[in-house]
């Protein structure tokens, strides 16, 4: 009652293989996911740092690219506001007698305050769309919008630039020029 059973090798092409499209499309997947993640950190990391004095002086050559400020807050508004779900706040800062008047989108750091150096993200934009000039600010027609600010908050961090800050001169500023 033995069934005759056929042990001879099959020929290649009868072979059925597994489909192929399963391992490609999670190596696209894969692919897709680190290309990304480097282009995130990547694009983060081109950002550049300027001190106040030097992105005013820049202003033109910086255009409305994003970069990173540097300077100490020397004025904020009481009128911070909620916009959109974020809060908002205006102030200036200074860095060796050159000012930057900001207005800032986002959560603000705990430890921000007079004084205190500031890095912040964002670009330059016509202040004329802001109304009522800033007090004690560079009110030269220009602002810096900005997004993401980290402030100087302890020891453990630290950067050459933000140490430099602290040092940043005469933080006194030059009155505008009319």
């Amino acid at each position: 009652m033995t069934e005759d059973l056929e042990l001879s090798p099959k020929p290649r092409d009868e072979i059925r293989r597994g489909s192929k499209r399963g391992p490609t499309i999670m190596l696209v997947i894969v692919l897709v996911v680190i290309g990304f993640v480097l282009f995130q950190g990547l694009s983060g990391a081109t950002l550049f740092l300027r001190e106040a004095d030097v992105a005013v002086e820049e202003r033109e050559e910086l255009g409305d690219r994003r970069f990173r400020l540097l300077g100490s807050p020397i004025s904020i508004t009481d009128d911070q506001f909620e916009f959109n779900g974020e809060t908002t706040v205006r102030f200036s800062i200074a860095c060796d007698g050159s000012a930057v008047d900001i207005v800032h989108r986002g959560n603000v750091a705990e430890a921000f305050q007079m004084g205190v150096p500031v890095v912040l993200e964002g670009r330059w934009l016509d202040s004329s769309a802001v109304g009522e000039p800033w007090v004690d600010g560079a009110n030269d027609g220009y602002y810096f919008e900005s997004d993401r600010m980290l402030v100087k908050h302890d020891n453990e961090y630290r950067t050459d630039r933000v140490e430099e800050a602290a040092a940043c001169g005469d933080m006194t500023v030059d009155a505008p020029e009319t």
